[in-house]
């Protein structure tokens, strides 16, 4: 009797934490309607419909806590909250709007490519990181290279396709103790198969990838 009384008071413990967890989140959320950092950089969408505003503190990249808003171009003061990063993040819309990805510096040892959809209106909803997948291909056609002997690993979306259904992803890593750097390496995400590829011509209309001047933040 003793033992299932411990029992139920624990049970009742934990999904008080629960609620309490999720009404604590609830709140953190609504506290954060609105931008409370100073107004960093901005940039429009493709289309011009959307301006991404960053909303950064910190005197440096090393020193950056930053809030990512996306703001109606027709009506400014419509907005919504897309993502808080530390270090670095720049967001890539695709042409059509249906899609982001988001270029993340993870610390500094670490850059990572989220891919997002479009829910309603400026809502976007997180699908998946894209690292994974980049990584396993280049495993796949780099035989030579033992991956965990690398320390820093990038993984960059770099530019999209003009019909909105792959992004081009540039793919790098680093040791700091040893000459076993990548050369930058490229792939495609395909979203019509959620697969990586290395067809270039078919996405692209090219049968490689040199990157360019503008492809550099």
């Amino acid at each position: 009797m003793f033992r299932l009384t411990i029992i139920s008071y624990m049970l009742v413990n934990i999904i008080i934490y629960g609620l309490l967890h999720t009404l604590g989140a609830g709140q953190c959320y609504a506290e954060n309607k609105a931008p409370n950092k100073p107004l960093k950089k901005e940039y429009t969408s493709p289309r011009g419909n959307i301006i991404v505003r960053h909303y950064v503190e910190g005197e440096d990249i090393y020193s950056y806590f930053g809030d990512i808003w996306l703001h109606s171009a027709k009506n400014p003061a419509e907005k919504e909250f897309l993502f808080s990063f530390r270090h670095y993040a720049k967001v890539l819309i695709s042409p059509d709007e249906k899609w982001l990805v988001i270029k993340h510096r993870l610390g500094f040892a670490m850059i990572d490519a989220i891919l997002f959809k479009n829910v309603d209106g400026l809502k976007y909803k997180e699908v998946k990181y894209l690292n994974h997948m980049a990584w396993t291909l280049f495993r796949d056609t780099h035989k030579q290279y033992k991956l965990n002997e690398f320390i820093d690993t990038y993984v960059e979306a770099m530019e999209w396709s003009s019909d909105s259904k792959s992004i081009l992803i540039q793919v790098n890593r680093h040791d700091e103790n040893s000459p076993k750097d990548t050369e930058p390496w490229y792939c495609i995400y395909d979203l019509t198969t959620d697969k990586m590829s290395l067809d270039f011509k078919r996405v692209f209309n090219r049968n490689t990838y040199q990157p360019s001047v503008n492809d550099k933040d």
